[in-house]
């Protein structure tokens, strides 16, 4: 048996949230992931603040996601240090700024510092690093070109020792570098958030996501703190069939948290389900938990229905099939 969970976002307004975490809960859920972006550390803190207490107050898991944040995290929310910094920002191998901050920028470190220390002043059982990675794309039309040739990462290599500038492209050394500075940056956050949340992270599908900087697992997972390892093997736009694409990356991510003594999540994609395919949902599920999954988690609540550019063709359908995995296979 396995407890399962979901990701909630886009409601601030605390009587409507109570009714959607009664549902969660009657549904048998066990944990809830709430955003909280840049904007929300701005101006929404006292509104997350509520959230983390009704949902714990329900007997839930309360995990808190850095949404966005410096457009080094997953997230549809847009990164405001790279927008009022420009200095921070990433710089492509085509020598352009990109709409991310450079992690190796000491103002990202402070960002992050300052996200993890007031997250964790809110009471959340985890804090969720969610998809750390350089920058892919987001925000600009056209292909990406790898990141991040800026003057930050200059001087964070010939600090590590480097000799010189930064390698070329596709150097495994530069690979390794950059994931060091992703674990860097994390490193730093999670002892901001002190010793009170425990902590999850999870990771892009491995060999997915080339130029993310986040393939080197070994390196990232040496967390301290670290409790649970997950990623999320969403299907979406690849001619694949879900169950078998979710098996192949679960299946390794097993190996790497029994290694490790971590609880194994696998997050199943509760978007973009065109309609009539919400048993695929049950499948992917089932394939999740036959390769071990601790935990099995959902983006998001209903079907993603609060977002219209992410929401499953039928949200009611697709909570259906949420709700019935939770049936079969939850405890």
């Amino acid at each position: 048996m396995a407890r399962f969970g979901l990701s909630y976002f886009g409601v601030r307004d605390p009587r409507h949230a109570r009714r959607d975490l009664d549902e969660i809960a009657a549904a048998g859920f066990a944990a809830v992931t709430h955003t909280f972006s840049e904007h929300d550390l701005r101006y929404h803190v006292e509104d997350v603040g509520r959230l983390v207490e009704e949902t714990r107050s329900r007997g839930l898991e309360a995990s808190l996601d850095p949404w966005g944040v410096a457009g080094i995290f997953g997230g549809e929310a847009y990164p405001e240090l790279a927008l009022v910094e420009p200095d921070t920002r990433q710089i492509d191998a085509e020598g352009d700024s990109v709409p991310a901050a450079c992690p190796n920028a000491p103002a990202t470190r402070a960002l992050l510092e300052r996200w993890a220390s007031t997250a964790a002043s809110l009471g959340p059982d985890l804090l969720f690093w969610d998809e750390p990675h350089w920058y892919l794309g987001a925000l600009r039309e056209g292909p990406s070109s790898p990141c991040c040739r800026c003057v930050h990462c200059e001087a964070a290599w010939r600090e590590a020792g480097g000799d010189g500038s930064l390698p070329p492209e596709g150097a495994a050394e530069l690979e390794q570098f950059r994931a060091g500075a992703l674990r860097t940056l994390l490193i730093a956050a999670i002892d901001a958030a002190g010793a009170g949340p425990r902590h999850s992270l999870c990771l892009l599908p491995r060999g997915e996501f080339r130029g993310a900087g986040s393939d080197e697992w070994e390196t990232l997972v040496d967390l301290p703190g670290l409790q649970r390892l997950g990623t999320d093997p969403y299907w979406m736009d690849r001619p694949v069939e879900p169950a078998a694409y979710v098996r192949a990356h679960a299946s390794p991510l097993r190996a790497v948290c029994d290694a490790r003594g971590l609880e194994m999540e696998v997050w199943v994609q509760g978007i973009r389900i065109a309609a009539g395919d919400e048993s695929r949902l049950i499948e992917a599920t089932e394939a999740a938990l036959a390769c071990g999954a601790d935990v099995v988690s959902y983006w998001s609540f209903r079907g993603t229905e609060r977002m219209s550019w992410l929401a499953c063709a039928d949200p009611d359908a697709a909570w259906a099939a949420m709700s019935e995995s939770v049936r079969r296979w939850g405890r």
